[in-house]
C-alpha cells in the first residue's frame, strides 16, 4: 500500500503547529518530513527534537530535510535537497556534512533510516538512484508553487519506476480526486503540504488519500 508523506510547514499550519503535526500522526499519516527551509541549523534542531518526540509517540516515520548533521542526531531518514545531490556527485562535502563517506556511515547505522533524493527529471533520477532508497518524483500536477512550469505527470511516475528498482514518492499538486491516478500508476508513497497543514479534520484528510 502507498504511504501518506505529509511535509510539515510552519508557515502554512493553520493553529498550533505541534499540535497538527500530533493529530495527523495520532490519524494514521506514514511519514512526516520536516522541511523549515526559513530555520537555521539551531532553530531547526529544536523543532526537530519536539517533532521527534510525537512522532516515536506515535510510531510515525520522521525524514530530515537539508540538514544531514541532525538526521544523523535523531537517526531518522534523511530528505536530500537538488543542491545537495550536486554536492555529492562532485564529491564534496555540504555545510551540513553530507558527503559520500558520512552519508554511507549513516545508512550503516542507521538500518530503517532512508535516504530520499529529488527526481525532477530523467537525468536527476539516475544520479539520484546511485545515493537513494526513495526517487522523489517532482513536480507531478499543476501547482500554485511551480506557476509557469509544465508538471510532470503520471507518465513520468511510470517512467521511473519501469527504470529504476527504487521506490517512487509522487510531489506536486496532488489532491484527493488525482491521487488515484498516481496509485494506478503504482507510485510508492503520495506527498502533500498544504492540505495537510490547513484540514480541518485530520482523519478525513487521511482516508481520503488512504481509504479503508
Amino acid at each position: 500500500m502507498s504511504k501518506l508523506l505529509v511535509i510539515g510547514s510552519t508557515a502554512l499550519c493553520e493553529g498550533d503547529f505541534l499540535d497538527k503535526i500530533s493529530k495527523l500522526c495520532k490519524a494514521g499519516v506514514d511519514e512526516i518530513l520536516l522541511r523549515e527551509k526559513e530555520l537555521n541549523e539551531n532553530e531547526f534542531r529544536l523543532l526537530a527534537f519536539k517533532v521527534d518526540e510525537i512522532c516515536k509517540k506515535f510510531n510515525t516515520k520522521l525524514v530530515i530535510n537539508q540538514f544531514f548533521n541532525i538526521a544523523c542526531e535523531l537517526e531518522r531518514s534523511f530528505w536530500m535537497s537538488s543542491k545537495q545531490l550536486e554536492t555529492l556527485i562532485n564529491l564534496k562535502t555540504d555545510e551540513f556534512g553530507l558527503n559520500m563517506r558520512n552519508l554511507a556511515e549513516h545508512k550503516k547505522q542507521n538500518l530503517n533510516a532512508k535516504i530520499y533524493a529529488p527526481a525532477h527529471t530523467f537525468d536527476e533520477a539516475l544520479n539520484s538512484s546511485k545515493f537513494a532508497d526513495i526517487l522523489v518524483a517532482s513536480h507531478i500536477f499543476a501547482t500554485n508553487s511551480k506557476v509557469g512550469l509544465e508538471p510532470k505527470g503520471v507518465c513520468f511516475i511510470k517512467e521511473l519506476k519501469a527504470k529504476f528498482d527504487k521506490e517512487i514518492y509522487a510531489l506536486g499538486g496532488i489532491n484527493e480526486t488525482n491521487a488515484k491516478d498516481i496509485l494506478n500508476a503504482g507510485v510508492d508513497g503520495i506527498c502533500t503540504m498544504s492540505l495537510a497543514m490547513r484540514c480541518e479534520d485530520e482523519f478525513k484528510f487521511v482516508r481520503n488519500f488512504k481509504p479503508l
